[in-house]
């Protein structure tokens, strides 16, 4: 608990600004945690004695700076020359990795660019006059160059990701060339590390790409041995090395420095992980990497990077049978760690290499903390040898792991089929892999096939049978005028009677009905849709203008809702026991309302409908269906699939019409017991003023669940890690065009980072991919109609007028409602770019002066859905959590893309009225309880009251 405490802190220290905020953190940190009584010392110090807190203060940050010092060899390129030496000195050659892994804008990819070239040149200017050592300058397939540099791709480009692939490689190699031209000048390697999944493949097709471009430059690259491809990875790069360079590559063979993250990243996410589970698997993985890197020396310059002896030790004497000397082999160590390893290799006589960091020590943090945590993890040799004593023997023992198991690739865990009597537990619905080329192939294959099934039919359905209507509706792309989607009926009043009638003849059948065989056809629809994923997903990625990340999303929802809501009822379907006594027998029960609307958004065109109407389904309700008039063909697709799974057709109707036709029919219709709503303020709020109104031959009141939109806030604390925080708002307020009511439209910044945290901003909204939906790359894509692009224009318009305007995106297709971000500065909190929903991509930020003038200013708006804080001070994110006005409050994350199960969603305030969607208080709303006491005693006998049941009256 304390290593925890420590490594936050350490991770957050860059950001205090004072010897108070140092103070403050450090108390926040470690109160009530297990310290070590010269820490506790020193913090009571910082109380009782005058100029305690600055000296307190100054002690944490030379502490801090002096570890930094331990695992970063300088601040910039002209110490690193000095420094380096002297590791050249003792034996040892170097790569110098340029600390600055996240950037977010393109000036920060530009900046650490610059500063790469700035290092080369340095190092080429610098090294000439070392002494000669053959053993670190040649090997047997030639000279090594002095100068060799560690790159991260991930911060040559803002958009270095798999769905922005192909514009993050154009830049990455751009930004390389004048490096790599030096390289071959004067003599360099330039090498490619390999960081966290997503940007792995990504990072070899740079790595072939600039190989084609510079065949003769001495290149290198990163294998993690924990990774269960690197095997495999390790066969393609040595081929295309001996197929395709002059000079052999280099590669530096690691275990891997980021397994929590993996582990966590595909856990939450469902995902199959990309490493392997067990320390003695990796081991062993490394050792057969070994083996297949030296067995193919001379294609390759096979480089060994681990502090386990046993692995070093592996790697030798696996060398020396296959008859190769010390020279053909480079060991690799990490500057400031196991420094007797270092020197003992040396004396050994083999060419070692330090893997060394320059860069500022503060800043630098983020590579410290992954140093300590390596350092002391309970699976790290240098923990088990040098702070643990344990015997070397044991340490060195080969590790034990069935080979074949090392071949075996992860599978995603797969949801079993339901028994509705003894259902699994609730998972969510894995999203799309996409940072898997597989996964991308499939989908974005599955919307070009479908480009040719659109235009289709949407009838009206009552009682399953279509029903001919004077009106259509059309659906078009919105990111494209003259494709049409879906043609629809128009329902109006006197259809909405018809269907009311059906259902309530069909109703009391479907009542009656067990709650498990109800459960039953939920589960069975899930499994419907999770076979018409890719499908689905491209509808509406054509009719909501959804971005196809985001498309695929709202259908793994939608089965979700399904999924839980189906376990749901099975739970409810048992009812309880309550208030026992002898003679009597008490029972309490849900009872469903009767017939209900619901009216849905084109938003969400499938998640949404289909937890209202799935909730008032397995409750045993009868539901009239009247969709947005843009999506039409997709809400058609869902009670396709509903009636498919076996709900009766007449206790679901599909009424697709305009909202003054169908909707007002069905708020006002006296049989309509309950209205499911999610849509517009302005809405939902005349439907919960009609249905307020008792109408002749109303026998009940109506209940209305309304979800009416926000106006968030995102709250960014002085001490907040703007690498996280920037990337975070930035997805946050402009995916799918801004056009959820959880994203975020108003940042409130306190003023010691206001301008840090715009600048970057600014420059992360710069490089939003915007397009169209059926590519991948776009995260911003169409806003959904006319109105909606008027409606967003007027608000840019008023952003000129009343704020100060840092980024207006106007590189956007034709052809199409589109819209580009829009960032706003503003200092007044009142202007209509800080109050109205605008339902679009423009973000309006402003200042605040303490922590409590931001939480005021988040909380002054109508609407209260979803919130979010960046901060690392505990008591700060508590008081956060428990002030801002919000259904869901999120803390350092983005504040869109809830869960079912996970994150149950909803408002209050103007936000809307009801429980959450996905919590498990939601159905809830769709049901009447009823409590039946019946009185057991018989002829002066009753039953005990734990085994009394009900029974029949005689």
């Amino acid at each position: 608990e304390f290593k925890t405490q420590l490594f936050r802190f350490v991770d957050v220290f860059p950001r205090c600004r004072d010897a108070d905020d140092v103070l403050r953190h450090l108390s926040e940190y470690f109160d009530g945690v297990p310290v070590p009584r010269a820490v506790e010392l020193g913090l009571d110090v910082a109380e009782q004695v005058p100029l305690g807190r600055v000296v307190s203060a100054a002690v944490a940050r030379r502490n801090v700076r002096r570890m930094a010092r331990q695992f970063i060899a300088a601040e910039d390129a002209q110490g690193a020359v000095v420094r380096l030496r002297r590791l050249w000195d003792q034996g040892e050659a170097v790569t110098v990795d340029l600390l600055g892994e996240r950037v977010v804008s393109e000036d920060e990819a530009q900046r650490y660019a610059d500063r790469i070239v700035e290092l080369v040149d340095v190092l080429s200017a610098g090294t000439p006059g070392w002494p000669a050592r053959e053993v670190l300058e040649r090997d047997p397939w030639g000279a090594l160059p002095r100068v060799d540099v560690s790159v991260k791709p991930t911060a040559l480009s803002p958009l270095f990701a798999p769905l922005t692939g192909a514009e993050a490689l154009d830049a990455a190699a751009a930004r390389l060339r004048p490096v790599l031209d030096r390289a071959r000048a004067g003599g360099a390697t330039v090498h490619l590390d390999t960081e966290h999944d997503e940007a792995k493949d990504l990072g070899y097709e740079l790595l072939r790409r600039l190989g084609r471009e510079h065949p003769d430059v001495q290149l290198g690259c990163v294998v993690q041995a924990y990774r269960t491809d690197s095997y495999a990875d390790l066969h393609d790069l040595v081929a295309w090395s001996a197929r395709e360079l002059q000079i052999p590559l280099r590669i530096r063979l690691v275990k891997g420095a980021y397994w929590d993250h993996e582990e966590i990243v595909a856990a939450s996410a469902g995902w199959p992980s990309p490493v392997f589970a067990e320390k003695s698997q990796t081991d062993a993985n490394f050792e057969r990497c070994t083996k297949f890197l030296i067995d193919h020396a001379g294609e390759v310059r096979p480089a060994i990077a681990s502090h386990n002896l046993r692995s070093l030790a592996h790697a030798i004497a696996y060398a020396e049978r296959r008859g190769l000397g010390t020279g053909a082999l480079e060991l690799q160590l990490l500057y400031g760690m196991a420094e007797p390893v270092h020197a003992a290799l040396v004396r050994e006589g083999h060419r070692v290499r330090v893997y060394a960091p320059v860069g500022e020590l503060v800043p630098g943090i983020a590579y410290l903390v992954r140093r300590l945590l390596e350092n002391t993890s309970n699976e790290s040799f240098v923990r088990h040898r040098f702070a643990e004593g344990r015997d070397l023997d044991e340490l060195i023992r080969a590790p034990v792991v069935e080979h074949h198991r090392l071949d075996e690739q992860p599978v995603a865990p797969r949801r079993p089929a339901t028994d509705p009597r003894a259902p699994t537990p609730f998972t969510d619905e894995p999203l799309a892999e996409l940072r898997r080329a597989h996964a991308r192939a499939g989908l974005a294959g599955g919307v070009r096939d479908a480009a040719d099934r659109l235009g289709f039919a949407a009838p009206v359905l009552v009682d399953g049978q279509a029903v001919a209507t004077d009106r259509e509706i059309v659906s078009v792309d919105p990111g494209s005028f003259d494709r049409v989607v879906c043609r629809s009926g128009g329902a109006d009043g006197s259809i909405v009677e018809a269907a009311l009638d059906v259902a309530a003849s069909a109703w009391p059948a479907w009542r009656a009905a067990p709650w498990e065989e109800r459960a039953a056809i939920l589960f069975r629809a899930a499994a419907i849709l999770r076979a018409r994923r890719v499908e689905l997903t491209a509808l509406e990625v054509f009719e909501a203008g959804k971005p196809i990340a985001e498309a695929d999303a709202d259908v793994c929802e939608a089965i979700d809702f399904c999924e839980y809501y189906g376990r749901e009822a099975l739970r409810l379907s048992r009812g309880t026991r309550v208030g026992q006594v002898p003679g009597e027998a008490n029972t309490y029960s849900y009872e469903p309302l009767g017939i209900g609307a619901v009216i849905s958004p084109w938003n969400f065109p499938l998640a949404i409908p289909t937890g209202m109407i799935t909730a008032a389904l397995v409750t045993g309700n009868a539901v009239m269906f009247k969709p947005a008039e843009q999506t039409p063909g997709t809400a058609l697709r869902l009670v396709e699939i509903l009636h498919e799974a076996g709900v009766p057709p007449g206790v679901l109707a599909f009424l697709p019409g305009l909202g003054e036709d169908v909707g007002a029919a069905l708020v006002e219709h006296p049989r309509v017991a309950f209205i499911a709503f999610t849509g517009s303020k302005a809405v939902g709020l005349q439907i919960i003023e009609a249905a307020a109104t008792v109408r002749p031959g109303q026998r009940q009141v109506k209940r209305v669940l309304a979800e009416m939109g926000g106006k968030n806030p995102v709250v960014v604390d002085t001490d907040a890690d703007l690498d996280v925080a920037v990337p975070a708002i930035t997805q946050s307020a402009f995916a799918y065009a801004g056009q959820k009511c959880s994203a975020a439209s108003r940042v409130i910044v306190l003023d010691p980072v206001f301008d840090e945290l715009v600048g970057r901003l600014a420059g992360a909204a710069a490089v939003v991919p915007v397009g169209p939906a059926q590519e991948l790359r776009t995260v911003c894509g169409p806003l959904i109609d006319a109105d909606a692009y008027e409606r967003v224009a007027r608000y840019r318009s008023l952003a000129h007028e009343t704020s100060d305007v840092v980024v207006e995106r106007d590189d956007v297709p034709v052809g199409g409602w589109y819209a580009g971000p829009v960032v706003a500065v503003t200092d007044d909190a009142r202007s209509p770019i800080a109050t109205d929903e605008i339902f679009g991509p423009l973000l309006t930020v402003l200042r605040a002066g303490d922590f409590d003038h931001a939480i005021a200013l988040a909380n002054d708006t109508d609407y209260a859905l979803t919130a979010g804080v960046f901060s690392r001070t505990p008591s700060r994110i508590a008081h956060a959590t428990g002030s801002l006005r919000a259904g869901n409050v999120y803390v350092n994350r983005g504040i869109t893309g809830a869960r079912v199960g996970r994150q149950p969603f909803g408002g209050s305030a103007l936000s809307g009225v009801g429980f959450k969607s996905g919590g498990s208080d939601y159905l809830l709303q769709f049901v009447e309880t009823r409590v039946v006491t019946e009185n057991t005693i018989r002829q002066g006998f009753a039953p005990p009251p734990d085994e009394g049941e009900s029974t029949p009256q005689a």
